[in-house]
């Protein structure tokens, strides 16, 4: 214990200050994690674990998804039907629950969004098309091809209310489709109100005088979030100037008090 107290003495106020900032960094970290996986999304189904799925076993929440998107070939794939590796770290977000129709329709919530769906799987069977991407072999094909089932439940990507992709729970192979056009709003006929007459006030002629109107633009910065490392380092700095900072005032604080302290001694000694 002795030994601590030593070591916690003779260290720099600064680096105690930046072991507290990188602690409470880690925390906001994990806080950041378990919120995003409160947030997950899932979709109910059977697992397909053969050779055609794309991931092994399918993946039924997005959370589980994002885990399996570094499996052998799933990059490949999903890039023929551009998914992305930022589309699938923003499934959290983008991502609503579906289904993919044997009929090539995509619904959500019972809606249809989008038509003539193509999936892919790994397995070459009657009716498919045979593709290449980024080294992987896969076939390309339409729902009727290859569901048993009437309809397979999906994650289903929106942007701005129109479809831009869909995965399959049970397989995580991807889903293509045309986008159903969103409706065109009616507009509003604006009225006509009537013109009554007036008669024109003649005013005079102000004199003016050159002046100079300056605009500065406004700057938006980047919505760009710093990674868990940047987070806890930025935390560990500001931890330690503050725990440093507050240090040195606490010390100047006593050292005038233990002044003043003596100069009052002194006075009274000397009467």
């Amino acid at each position: 214990m002795k030994h601590a107290k030593k070591v916690l003495h003779i260290t720099p106020k600064f680096v105690h200050g930046m072991v507290l900032g990188a602690f409470v960094g880690s925390l906001l970290v994990v806080s950041l994690r378990l919120n995003s996986a409160a947030h997950a999304l899932s979709v109910s189904g059977t697992r397909d674990c053969n050779a055609n799925s794309v991931i092994d076993c399918g993946a039924l929440s997005t959370i589980e998804l994002q885990q399996k998107y570094s499996q052998a070939g799933v990059a490949a794939i999903y890039a023929a039907f551009g998914i992305t590796a930022q589309s699938i770290s923003n499934l959290t977000t983008t991502a609503v629950a579906g289904q993919v129709l044997k009929n090539g329709q995509v619904q959500v919530n019972g809606k249809t969004v989008a038509t003539g769906a193509i999936t892919a799987g790994r397995q070459n069977i009657s009716g498919s098309t045979r593709v290449t991407s980024g080294g992987v072999t896969f076939y390309e094909r339409p729902p009727s091809v290859s569901f048993e089932s009437n309809s397979l439940a999906a994650f289903v990507v929106m942007a701005n209310g129109q479809f831009q992709s869909a995965i399959l729970g049970s397989c995580g192979n991807p889903v293509k489709a045309t986008p159903v056009p969103k409706p065109k709003p009616t507009p509003t006929p604006t009225p006509i109100t009537p013109i009554t007459p007036t008669t024109p006030v003649v005013t005079p002629i102000p004199t003016t005088t050159n002046s100079t109107v300056t605009q500065a633009a406004a700057s938006q910065l980047p919505n760009t979030g710093p990674g868990a490392v940047l987070i806890i380092a930025i935390l560990s700095v500001v931890g330690g100037y503050i725990f440093h900072m507050t240090h040195r005032h606490v010390r100047h604080k006593r050292r005038s008090t233990t002044h003043h302290h003596r100069r009052v001694a002194h006075a009274h000694t000397s009467r």
